[in-house]
């Protein structure tokens, strides 16, 4: 092979590092915003049952409440889970299926939303709980951290209809 030849090859070589490198900058700055590394440096939610971003909204302090409601409500909400997760995998399963069937697809897709509603019913029954147990000043620190959270990941307000 002539130099040239060698030189072409290196310098498409680099090429194609540097696009792979910009990607992963451009898709992580889509994902997450350039402030990702802030969201990486928050210490772990508590640990115990409930959504983990439950346990991170109340911290330390409130899992005790967490606990005993949860425990409280696991008997409703764990078949619930289960069958929400089945139905996910059926959803899977009828995307998969040779040949595909758009029909079983959507009967799949209706039967995983109505499990996730059910499961969804329980969960917010049980933060209900959760929420009614906190004092005044919790309940509004709580409040806040939910409409940061919302503020920095939800996007801008739709525009006014006309």
């Amino acid at each position: 092979m002539t130099r040239t030849r060698w030189l072409t090859l290196l310098l498409l070589a680099s090429l194609g590092v540097n696009l792979f490198i910009g990607g992963l900058a451009i898709g992580r700055w889509v994902d997450h915003g350039w402030d990702a590394e802030e969201r990486f440096e928050r210490p772990p939610p508590p640990d115990g049952p409930g959504p983990r971003w439950l346990r991170r909204m109340v911290g330390e302090e409130g899992m005790d409440t967490v606990r005993e409601v949860w425990q409280r409500h696991e008997g409703v909400i764990d078949p619930l889970r289960r069958d929400a997760d089945a139905a996910r995998t059926a959803v899977t399963d009828a995307l998969s299926a040779e040949p595909f069937v758009r029909e079983e697809y959507e009967e799949a897709l209706g039967r995983m939303r109505a499990a996730m509603d059910r499961m969804e019913v329980a969960v917010h029954a049980a933060i209900t709980d959760v929420v009614t147990s906190m004092t005044d000043e919790q309940r509004h620190a709580f409040a806040e951290r939910a409409r940061a959270w919302a503020d920095k990941h939800c996007g801008p307000p739709p525009p006014p209809k006309e």
